[in-house]
């Protein structure tokens, strides 16, 4: 879809939005001023970003909406809240030009819709004359998730825009979140009960916990990226020597990450994956004469020891090791010793090396592969190649 057209349809919302927001709050029974303490509240959450273990960023607004669930009363109030709080965030975040933090509207406004379900919901139950602090509880853990599985629907439904990344693999990368999920439900879930108790005082009591959790969680994303940024610098080693083409780890590693996701691998294995694809080549580093070829078995177990020494990445070496070997022998199906990471390497490596060495048209490095799915490359993996590259718009279709 154009970015124009993404533009004007962002526009589109966000005038809806603000509309039937103040069209709302010109009803609502609450004063000017509580009713903008309420939209500021949820504006400043919806710009305040923390790192998600699936690797992307999750907004406070979740939180800030429980809130809203549990301590306002007026389902119309409500959205109106809402409505103007997502308004004034995206206005300062279009000020900004920060149009990362603009692609994630559309999920924003289905956990909102959500919360505002569970709201309409909480009414009817009410008659029921349930006990007030089951009442409660039940509105914070429905809330938390209706958030969690109108986020992951979006998600699904967009599937198709993370390169061909199947509604398994997408599912399985909003899993990956649900720790931090936990913790800002279940922080604000708190302020929102000591709320009416100790008024004010409930900040700091809810806040201390949610913020050793945003330590622990922002840590382990800082180690995970370092994890990665070494992985890539090591990759340049035989590129920088003269060893293997400029470009091929990346060029690899994108294809082969890419037909995981298509595939529904989970987000662990597709890391890995990328990890291994990364470092296939770092075997030809013990080459004492560039002119001359060891066998391509060997490099690939030399490079296995060598990323055996991070025990961290004793899998990764497992993928590096069988990467080279044949999928199958005559006789056989196919070799049970030799995992699908390995295949896939082993062709995502070959199309590469093919298209960047030789200068070969995609069309013709995939025929390279093709008269060789006899033994050597998996067919179902050379056309989950195929499909990808079609896709990329790299092949006709």
């Amino acid at each position: 879809m154009p970015k124009r057209l993404i533009r004007l349809i962002g526009l589109f919302v966000w005038l809806a939005a603000l509309v039937v927001g103040v069209l709302l709050a010109l009803d609502s029974p609450r004063s000017i001023g509580g009713l903008a303490t309420w939209v500021g509240a949820v504006a400043v959450a919806d710009l305040i970003r923390v790192p998600s273990p699936s690797g992307g960023r999750i907004s406070l607004i979740g939180g800030a909406g429980l809130v809203g669930v549990v301590l306002i009363d007026s389902i119309p109030t409500l959205a109106a809240v809402f409505l103007l709080g997502l308004a004034l965030s995206r206005l300062v975040t279009a000020l900004w030009a920060d149009e990362s933090r603009a692609s994630d509207l559309l999920r924003t406004l289905a956990g909102l819709s959500a919360l505002l379900l569970v709201e309409v919901a909480d009414s009817w139950l009410a008659e029921l004359n349930w006990d007030a602090q089951w009442e409660q509880l039940g509105v914070i853990l429905f809330s938390g998730l209706a958030w969690f599985i109108a986020d992951a629907v979006v998600r699904m439904l967009g599937a198709s825009g993370l390169g061909g990344a199947s509604i398994r693999y997408v599912w399985l990368l909003t899993l990956e979140d649900w720790p931090i999920m936990v913790s800002l439900f279940a922080s604000a879930g708190l302020f929102a009960l000591a709320q009416p108790i100790i008024s004010w005082w409930a900040i700091p009591l809810a806040l201390v916990p949610y913020a050793i959790s945003h330590v622990s969680f922002t840590l382990l994303a800082g180690t995970r990226q370092t994890y990665g940024q070494m992985i890539r610098a090591l990759s340049k080693l035989p590129e920088v020597a003269g060893l293997s083409p400029e470009g091929h780890a990346a060029g690899t590693a994108m294809l082969a990450s890419t037909m995981a996701r298509g595939m529904g691998m989970h987000p662990d294995d597709v890391t890995r994956l990328e990890y291994a694809a990364l470092l296939h080549d770092i075997g030809r580093i013990t080459q004492e004469d560039p002119t001359d070829e060891p066998a391509s078995s060997d490099l690939a177990r030399w490079g296995a020891e060598i990323i055996r020494q991070a025990p961290y990445l004793s899998r990764v070496a497992d993928y590096v090791e069988h990467h080279e070997a044949p999928y199958r022998r005559p006789g056989e199906a196919h070799d049970d010793g030799i995992g699908i990471e390995a295949r896939i390497i082993k062709v995502a490596a070959a199309y590469d090396r093919a298209h960047r060495t030789h200068d070969l048209e995609p069309v013709e490095a995939l025929e390279v592969l093709h008269r060789r799915t006899a033994y050597d490359y998996d067919p179902e993996i050379v056309a989950r190649l195929r499909a990808v590259l079609r896709r990329s718009g790299r092949l006709a279709a």
